[in-house]
């Protein structure tokens, strides 16, 4: 009986510790890079931005189970032609109310190839964009020996960086082929001139 009550705590700490190292390392990697991002955009004047569009084919980041705001937009289906979605700015908690519509992002999705348009708003530029668009619901990140979902922009397959504060940013991504997902992020600045 001591060697079965031994056996049964030994694999709750098995279980307890395995489970907890495995979440706290994807929360402390998308955390990490999402601090490090905020922190050089609030020095700039700058927001973090996410393209969202109605609820029923848009879902929160926080709401899938990771450590940070955002949307993911889809599934979108390539002959439904152009789309519209808003840039929200500074929506922490993926709370529109807190945040500002600072631009655009078009998706013309058709035939396998998707040309994504960031437009900023009047008053508004864009310093980075990162874009994700393909067949699931997020990117995956290499973990080890395994793939595993991340919303870090900085892992996002297209980013351009160090835009120069632009008023438009394109993207056009080939080769894709069904339904597709979208997440659409930026760093929005104030436009200053």
């Amino acid at each position: 009986m001591k060697k079965l009550g031994l056996l049964f705590t030994i694999g709750l700490v098995l279980f307890f510790v395995s489970c907890d190292t495995e979440q706290f390392g994807e929360n402390e990697l998308d955390a990490t890079n999402l601090k490090n991002s905020e922190e050089d955009a609030e020095k700039d004047g700058c927001e973090t931005g996410f393209a969202i569009c109605a609820p029923e084919i848009s879902a929160c980041f926080l709401d899938e189970g990771f450590n940070r705001w955002g949307w993911t937009i889809g599934p979108v289906a390539s002959w439904n032609g152009n789309h519209t979605y808003r840039i929200y700015a500074g929506a922490g908690q993926c709370d529109t109310s807190k945040g500002e519509v600072a631009g655009k992002v078009i998706l013309n999705y058709f035939n396998g190839v998707a040309q994504v348009d960031f437009i900023a708003e009047d008053g508004y530029v864009f310093k980075e964009t990162h874009l994700y668009i393909g067949n699931d619901q997020f990117p995956m990140q290499r973990r080890g020996n395994r793939e595993v979902p991340t919303v870090a922009p900085g892992q996002y397959p297209y980013k351009h960086g160090n835009l120069d504060n632009v008023a438009m940013d394109s993207y056009t991504v080939d080769g894709l082929s069904g339904d597709v997902y979208l997440i659409a992020h930026s760093v929005v600045c104030i436009d200053l001139d």
